[in-house]
């Protein structure tokens, strides 16, 4: 960006600044599936007499769901705009949440409570809130994507410590309830007031404006760009469902208490938030596909300091905040480089087919992370098959090349 371009993106702020903040805090809606959840996973499996890979079937059978409705949801998007399904959304996973914990401990109970998530899930995905962002800015539009995905690390630094602390005061079942319920309550107000569709999406627009600008999505998806996000997309969804669902479990495993794990989760938050805001700034000056390739490569670090049995506080430390920054930067870095070689056109079911096929390598991890452990009784191989996931995955991303621009 140049010294000519700094007022257009300063009058982007200007005119739209409350757009990202409001959805900031609608899209940490998603994090209820995976770090509010882990801080029930053990009570549960517990109360059950569960196995690990019985417990987080759930979040298996919600993503496999997902695979099948990301794409439907995209066409709902483009088809209809995004707040009408962002207001569905910060109602329905909320409420499934809190469904959780009505469960009986059947396995066909908790398989069907999951259903309800995966259906809140691909309401509150990345695809929804993005559209609104990525019509009103563009010179600054790296900076104001990342502001607004900040509510993933917003979500990782509040729900496990927020839900340890409901289970501690009122139990796990009330304790689901009363987190849905809180997020509601946060999320809507902003949602209602200032998240919007862009002009271009109301009927009278349509009939006196020009499509929006960008592929169609069978152009789209003849281009290397396009399956190269595929492709690292997949490997980044293994390892974000796989670690989000499990890390309480690992941390608790390498000798600290869950309150403890729970103040990690704030740092993991904390460094997720830095990185999504310096990657989006990053965004706008930098080619996105080395800023990428770099973030899929630091859970690759972080798995193997994880390795030993007893790694040390400072250690585990150090892997949350790995894990922190490489999950703030990812999806921005996705997201960036859908808008920026696709257009807007056909975004939704463009960037809806890249989660499709997220989607199902997150639904096999989860299951994965349980049955290893069942078996294994620890984390390890878990952790080296992170690793090459998030190698291939680099690699990938930095195969999709550069947009025009960078």
């Amino acid at each position: 960006m140049n010294s000519t371009d700094q007022p257009t993106a300063k009058a982007e702020w200007r005119a739209h600044w409350p757009l990202p903040l409001a959805t900031m805090v609608g899209f940490s809606t998603i994090g209820l599936q995976s770090y509010g959840f882990g801080a029930f996973a053990g009570p549960v499996e517990k109360a059950f007499g569960w196995t690990r890979a019985e417990t987080m079937f759930g979040v298996t059978v919600a993503m496999f769901l997902g695979i099948f409705l990301n794409m439907i949801v995209g066409l709902i998007v483009d088809r209809f705009g995004s707040r009408r399904v962002a207001l569905a959304g910060i109602f329905v996973l909320p409420g499934a949440f809190a469904l959780l914990g009505t469960a009986t401990g059947t396995a066909a109970n908790w398989w069907l409570l999951w259903v309800a998530i995966a259906i809140g899930v691909v309401l509150v995905q990345a695809t929804v809130w993005m559209g609104p962002i990525a019509a009103r800015f563009d010179k600054s539009r790296g900076l104001a994507m990342a502001v607004a995905l900040s509510g993933a690390p917003l979500a990782a630094m509040i729900q496990p410590k927020l839900g340890t602390w409901l289970i501690a005061e009122l139990g796990w079942r009330h304790g689901f309830m009363a987190l849905g319920a809180i997020w509601i309550a946060l999320t809507l107000p902003g949602t209602l007031l200032w998240f919007r569709d862009p002009p271009q999406r109301t009927e009278a627009a349509k009939a006196a404006m020009p499509q929006l600008p960008g592929m169609t999505f069978r152009e789209g998806i003849r281009t290397r760009a396009f399956w190269g996000l595929v492709v690292s997309f997949a490997a980044f969804s293994f390892y974000n469902m796989t670690i989000s669902t499990n890390l309480m479990l690992m941390l608790g495993e390498k000798g600290i208490t869950a309150a403890e794990a729970g103040s990690l989760f704030v740092v993991l938050g904390l460094v997720g938030l830095f990185a999504r805001l310096s990657v989006g700034w990053l965004l706008d000056r930098l080619p996105g596909n080395l800023i990428g390739m770099a973030a899929q490569l630091l859970p690759v670090l972080a798995c193997l300091l994880l390795l030993p049995a007893q790694p040390g506080t400072g250690i585990l430390l150090t892997v949350v905040a790995l894990f922190g920054f490489a999950t703030g930067a990812e999806i921005d870095v996705v997201l960036y480089q859908a808008t920026r070689h696709f257009g807007l056109r056909a975004f939704g079911a463009l960037f809806s087919g890249i989660i499709t096929f997220g989607a199902l390598f997150s639904a096999i991890g989860p299951y994965a992370a349980g049955w290893l452990h069942d078996r294994t009784g620890s984390y390890n191989g878990l952790l080296m098959l992170v690793m090459a996931a998030m190698t291939i995955g680099a690699l990938a991303m930095a195969a999709t090349g550069r947009v025009r621009g960078d």
